[in-house]
């Protein structure tokens, strides 16, 4: 009787926590509400919206907000063609989004930053990337897209480094892709949905580079030893003028003056030699040596005179 007794306590105490841990892993309903036309429903960490057209824009914060942390998958359903605007901007905690198979158009900054989205699916109805719809999600790697060539918006996947895969049946434009990869500056890449890449395929890119590599080296050897010797003549040929032309017009200036003075002083001293001051002084000392010389002879002859 004691051993019942214990074993009936017991489980009265397992029981109200294990009635609470099963109705949540049912998924019960934590919040719903209406828009418009439209119905939300917050069923554990899956919000469901469900309705037909286009959602409108949210001119404040959506009903939703107050359990952002918690909505980790959105679906769409009964026919929602699009997603309005700021609709789920910066749930960090969203990692999956079902569109539906009537998806059109994603609004503006409906997922932007969104970083915990890592991969999306888009049904063949789907056109249109809204302005910065998948901006700045950063580990957005994979977008696999069923229709047509779809159009981007202004910044719709700035700062998201993603693949985008498109039908391998049905390829898009090789000039759109071209566009859209210089607008983007080659942090999007666009792939089939085989994984091929029909656009620069490796095989003829590889022969056409052995190809070409191989005979234009030598071609290119002898031309670049032509080239570098009429190169080198012409440039010899055309930079020996403007070498030689500043030591011919430098010389002139600097070194003659120099040179030319000393040559040019005794020429100019030579003729004050001759001028008729020192030719004066001259014949002035001349006629006193004349002079002095005839005095002496004079002075001599007495003399002798005397002495005889």
């Amino acid at each position: 009787m004691k051993q019942l007794f214990s074993i009936l306590i017991a489980l009265c105490l397992v029981l109200p926590l294990a009635v609470p841990a099963a109705a949540s892993e049912t998924g019960d309903v934590l919040a719903s509400g209406a828009l418009g036309d439209f119905t939300w429903t917050l069923t554990g960490n899956t919000l469901t919206i469900s309705g037909s057209g286009a959602m409108e824009d949210f001119t404040e914060d959506a009903p939703w907000l107050p359990y952002a942390s918690q909505i980790q998958k959105v679906v769409f359903t009964g026919g929602v063609t699009y997603v309005a605007a700021f609709a789920f901007a910066d749930y960090d905690t969203i990692t999956e989004v079902d569109f539906g198979d009537a998806m059109y158009e994603l609004g503006k900054r409906s997922f932007y930053s969104c970083d915990g989205l890592t991969a999306l699916y888009m049904p063949a109805s789907f056109k249109v990337f809204g302005e910065d719809s998948l901006r700045a999600c950063s580990k957005l790697t994979e977008i696999h897209c069923e229709g047509r060539f779809p159009s981007f918006r202004l910044n719709s996947l700035w700062d998201t480094y993603a693949k985008i895969y498109f039908p391998a049946d049905r390829p898009w434009s090789v000039e759109l892709i071209q566009q859209l990869e210089e607008a983007f500056h080659g942090r999007i890449e666009f792939l089939a949905s085989d994984g091929t890449d029909p656009y620069t395929p490796t095989a003829p890119t590889q022969e056409t580079v052995e190809e070409t590599t191989e005979p234009p080296t030598e071609e290119t050897e002898a031309t670049t030893e032509e080239t570098t010797e009429e190169t080198t003549q012409v440039t010899t040929e055309e930079t020996l003028p403007p070498t030689t032309v500043p030591p011919e017009t430098s010389t002139p200036e600097t070194t003659m003056p120099e040179t030319t003075v000393p040559t040019e002083t005794p020429s100019a001293e030579s003729p004050s030699r001759y001028s008729p001051a020192t030719l004066i002084l001259a014949a002035v000392v001349m006629v006193l040596c004349i002079l002095g010389a005839g005095v002496l002879i004079i002075r001599s002859h007495r003399g002798g005179k005397y002495l005889d």
